[in-house]
């Protein structure tokens, strides 16, 4: 009995190895805490960095939109007024038909006179329907398309602005905009009534000449020419320069003028956005998970990632779609708006160097693969 009661001396202290998987524990504990709080401090940076690049998506691809919906609303204005002035050159020609016929039914006295009456009630028709709805219509058409030309840029700004602070992206966004900004109007300028008259005239002249058809398509597009221009020269309403329409400005043809249809660049909006993620909570993180060591300074990982999370930059593109020759594309609606991989404009804003600590914006377009 006293053998078994008897207790085992204790080991020396070098030799105990009791609670040696806690101490593993502890420093385990510690290591993936650590980890943790650098994964969590490069993640949430990368999240408000993530959020900063769709709110300059969103931004950019919204002044694209409307600067296209801008030059749709200028070619809709452009297919109206021609319209109307069509139904005039119609009733026109129908005026015209009317006295022709007078004249060959002068073997006819009493037939030849009702068809000059009836001319000369379509003559004074079409005189009324000139003065009192075409010319106004025009003027009305030529104040429109000069309000869009340079209002519509503000109307993008604005709607930038607007979705910048409705709360979408804050936080982190505080501000946004796009460039050009709005001193850079729509690329239209007003040319010669003529181009109206000339895009009134086709759809009649292309319906009278349908028969010519038969003796091949240079005969009907000859024919076609002749009656433009001689309905464009005979039944245009006066150079008014407060009739004129707009059309896509010529620019100096160089790939640096901004304008479409160069070949080489078709009109750039960029967006850019300015944030101020909270990174301090964040810094803090990793600077525990590295032992007190700063993590704010220099060129470390945390440091660039946080300078690039404070700006968004994005490109869109407003551009034509049809086939349709240059002088069209203020005729037909097929204006429309895509995404380009973004490239830094030269010196913009009209300054240089860095927006936010560390972007230096001549080094941007080297980095951003967006």
């Amino acid at each position: 009995m006293n053998e078994r009661n008897h207790r085992a001396p204790r080991p020396s202290l070098l030799a105990d190895d009791s609670g040696a998987i806690m101490v593993v524990g502890v420093f385990m504990a510690m290591l993936l805490t650590g980890f943790l709080y650098y994964i969590i401090g490069i993640g949430n940076t990368i999240i408000f960095r993530e959020r900063m690049q769709d709110a300059a998506d969103a931004i950019a691809f919204s002044g694209a939109v409307m600067h296209a919906r801008g030059m749709n609303l200028i070619a809709l204005i452009n297919i109206v007024m021609a319209l109307l002035v069509s139904i005039l050159f119609a009733m026109r020609l129908v005026q015209w038909a009317l006295f022709a016929a007078a004249v060959l039914t002068f073997w006819a006295p009493p037939l030849s006179a009702a068809l000059a009456n009836a001319g000369n009630f379509i003559r004074n028709l079409a005189n009324t329907y000139q003065n009192s709805i075409v010319e106004p219509a025009l003027r009305l058409g030529h104040s429109a398309e000069d309000i869009i030309r340079t209002t519509w840029p503000y109307l993008a700004q604005t709607r930038v602005v607007i979705s910048t602070l409705d709360g979408t992206y804050r936080p982190p966004v505080t501000a946004g905009f796009i460039h050009p900004m709005v001193d850079h109007p729509l690329p239209v300028h007003p040319v010669d009534i003529h181009s109206t008259c000339m895009h009134a005239a086709e759809p009649l002249s292309q319906f009278l000449a349908f028969p010519l058809g038969l003796l091949g398509g240079s005969v009907l597009s000859w024919a076609v020419r002749l009656l433009d221009e001689t309905m464009a020269l005979f039944f245009c309403p006066r150079n008014d320069s407060s009739m004129r329409p707009y059309e896509i400005d010529p620019g100096d043809g160089s790939c640096n003028d901004g304008m479409p249809g160069q070949d080489c660049e078709y009109v750039q909006i960029r967006g850019i956005v300015i944030g101020n993620p909270p990174f301090q909570a964040n810094e803090r993180g990793v600077s525990m998970a590295a032992w007190g060591r700063s993590t704010g300074g220099g060129s470390g990982v945390f440091s660039t990632l946080g300078n690039l999370a404070r700006v968004g930059l994005a490109q869109a593109e407003y551009y034509y779609e049809g086939d349709e020759a240059r002088d069209e594309w203020t005729w037909h609606m097929y204006w429309r708006a895509r995404f380009r991989r973004f490239t830094m404009p030269t010196n913009p804003l009209g300054i240089s160097g860095a927006i936010g600590a560390g972007i230096n914006l001549d080094a941007v377009n080297g980095v951003i693969v967006h």
